[in-house]
């Protein structure tokens, strides 16, 4: 290869996250790092051994899934392995004088987003996204539900529609999304009111813990969590987290999909397939068109 893609792979978890103000935590730098250097030695299309040493400057979608497939057994990890080699995209058609290399054209990480087109969601094949009816039904549920011995009703409608932010936003943007693991890390003090627009400081996926990104959380979702905030639990000192355990503990992403299962379970529509729930497929779900006036 005419580039030290080394180089560039070092360059690149070095320099800061382009998707959040801050740098690469270490736990991602250690799944990072093989799995972008996997990719550009046996993936771009071309298998081990590439007639083309500059095929990596040219990345298909479907080249990735294949390469995804092979590369990792688990779902979560596919996932984790396609995001980082996205990530790396994004930062390398960052133009030179906004501390990328500008090796590839604009819009290249964006054209990896393979699954917006089809069924499948996060780069993990097999994993079916759902459709706006079934986005409709959970928040119908999650209006209904009434709740068990271990879940209050309230705080699994505001962590149901936090999961569907995009859909309520109906705009189809990626800075909507809301993935499981940034919905249980949120804290209290991360929200910010201007006027009748409510952001929040979001942690960054595979980012140090210290850098966020405001994003806008939708009206209704902010109700659902206004309603939920008298019956939150906080333990003594207040982890300041604004999801926790009767405990006052953090709330686990783990317990974020168990919640989900649980209130589509109560939906005759869901209910068949509530157990195989994907917290990841619900929150890349493709958004139905923009309500009038949004």
């Amino acid at each position: 290869m005419d580039h030290d893609v080394v180089g560039l792979v070092e360059q690149w978890l070095a320099g800061p996250n382009s998707e959040a103000s801050g740098h690469f935590s270490y736990q991602a730098v250690e799944h990072y790092r093989p799995a972008v250097l996997h990719w550009l030695t046996a993936g771009c299309g071309g298998g081990g051994g590439l007639p083309d040493p500059e095929a990596y400057l040219r990345p298909t979608p479907a080249a990735l899934q294949e390469w995804a497939v092979g590369y990792a057994g688990a779902a979560r990890s596919r996932d984790a392995a396609c995001g980082a080699v996205r990530s790396f995209y994004r930062w390398l058609e960052t133009p030179a004088g906004a501390g990328g290399p500008g090796l590839v054209p604009v819009g290249t990480a964006k054209s990896l987003q393979f699954q917006r087109g089809g069924n499948f969601a996060a780069g993990l094949p097999g994993r079916e996204l759902w459709t706006p009816d079934q986005c409709r039904w959970l928040a119908q549920a999650a209006d209904r539900y009434q709740g068990t011995r271990r879940e209050s009703p309230h705080r699994a409608r505001a962590l149901v529609y936090l999961c569907l932010n995009h859909y309520l936003w109906g705009r189809g943007s990626e800075e909507d999304v809301l993935r499981p693991g940034q919905i249980a890390a949120m804290r209290l003090r991360g929200r910010h009111q201007e006027q009748h627009r409510t952001t929040w400081d979001v942690p960054q996926k595979n980012a140090a813990s210290d850098a966020t990104r405001l994003q806008p959380v939708h009206h209704d979702a902010v109700r659902a969590i206004d309603e939920y905030l008298p019956y939150r639990a906080a333990a003594l000192p207040d982890t300041g987290h604004l999801f926790t355990t009767v405990n006052g503990r953090p709330l686990e992403p783990q317990s974020l999909l168990r919640i989900l299962r649980g209130v589509a379970a109560t939906h005759p529509d869901l209910e068949e397939t509530a157990s195989e729930l994907s917290a990841d497929a619900v929150t890349h779900s493709p958004a139905p068109a923009a309500p009038a006036g949004v």
